[in-house]
């Protein structure tokens, strides 16, 4: 309980929010196509949903000195990311009716690059943390691995280093940072912001581009870019990232609402929704969505699986293989016949 007094319900508002764009952003990707407004809005809400909850999560990650941290996200990050590797991977497999089985754990299903990075940025903490000018270094590589044709899906190597700067950015962020967004004053900067990045966008990139660029999983040569500057691009795409991400900030709610206690269920939000939408259209929503207000109704499934699956109900079934706790049930036998023969040698050598 004293834990939950601590939280800033602005953090937890934020994260259930951004977590919700990501629901609704993979309910419109297969649909996008349909509408150029849909395609547009989708590259905006793509923009700043998965950096600035990069952004959250790295300003969670401060207790990464701290003993046993290793094996805390192992357990919470690891753990789940295999559990589900698996889990997804043969679901698909039957969902979709593939020929072949092929769960590969160096090759993150669909969503679940975030945990496998995720679990990447926290050991990189150990490193960037000790060395000069971590941030700068951090978006020189960001800039610079797409430059490389192997650094790709593998591993989500591509994907890690090109978000990492974001997750730093979040850790060295200290909770006084967050007050400005706060002031009812910054919400004039915040649509200035939305406008300026609405445009940019539209000027530099086609829709097209900009979604591949936002995606941040594709080398340049692959994206069809030979040119030696076009690490420029990703500069420009960080920028406008951080813009529209701080903008969005100060439309945060900062006080307690319905969903603030969400914000810390947004890892069962995250991991589940991807194989839930996959579903819907697959027996349902792609023959379903034909007429314009279908669109709507589309963003209010969005909002409402995301509550759904930050109930108690669905966090309660999942819990054991979304926090890890499955290697504790698992280990639960090991750990007592070590504790039986520990107990007998002490009682020997008394």
């Amino acid at each position: 309980m004293k834990h939950e007094k601590t939280r800033d319900p602005f953090i937890d508002n934020a994260r259930f929010i951004l977590v919700a764009l990501v629901v609704a952003g993979h309910f419109f990707s297969p649909i996008r196509n349909d509408y150029q407004i849909i395609y547009d809005l989708n590259n905006i809400l793509g923009l700043f949903r998965m950096p600035a909850l990069i952004i959250l999560t790295g300003f969670l990650s401060k207790g990464f000195m701290k003993p046993g941290y290793i094996e805390k996200i192992t357990k919470k990050i690891l753990i789940p990311y295999l559990v589900f590797q698996f889990a997804v991977g043969a679901y698909y497999y039957w969902l979709f009716d593939y020929s072949t089985l092929n769960i590969d754990f160096l090759r993150p299903q669909y969503t679940l690059w975030f945990l496998l990075s995720l679990f990447i940025w926290n050991l990189l903490l150990f490193v960037f943390t000790r060395i000069k000018y971590p941030l700068l270094i951090a978006v020189v590589i960001g800039v610079l691995i797409g430059y490389s044709d192997g650094a790709g899906h593998y591993l989500s190597i591509h994907r890690t280093f090109v978000f990492f700067p974001f997750f730093l950015i979040g850790f060295y962020m200290r909770k006084e940072h967050f007050e400005f967004f706060k002031v009812p004053s910054a919400k004039i900067y915040g649509l200035i912001g939305f406008v300026v990045v609405w445009f940019a966008l539209g000027y530099f990139f086609t829709p097209g581009e900009a979604l591949t660029w936002i995606q941040g999983r594709t080398p340049y040569e692959e994206m069809g870019y030979i040119r030696w500057d076009i690490g420029l691009g990703r500069l420009l795409i960080y920028a406008l990232s951080l813009i529209i991400g701080f903008a969005f900030l100060t439309f945060v709610p900062k006080n307690k609402t319905f969903f603030t206690h969400l914000g810390i269920r947004t890892a069962y939000i995250y991991i589940l929704h991807a194989a839930v939408i996959r579903t819907l259209y697959e027996f349902y929503l792609d023959d379903w969505v034909n007429e314009l207000w279908h669109y709507f109704a589309i963003l209010l499934f969005s909002f409402i699986l995301a509550l759904i699956l930050g109930s108690k109900p669905v966090v309660w079934l999942t819990k054991p293989f979304i926090e890890g706790k499955i290697v504790d049930y698992i280990l639960f036998p090991l750990r007592k016949v070590k504790r039986l023969i520990e107990s007998k040698i002490k009682y020997q050598f008394k």
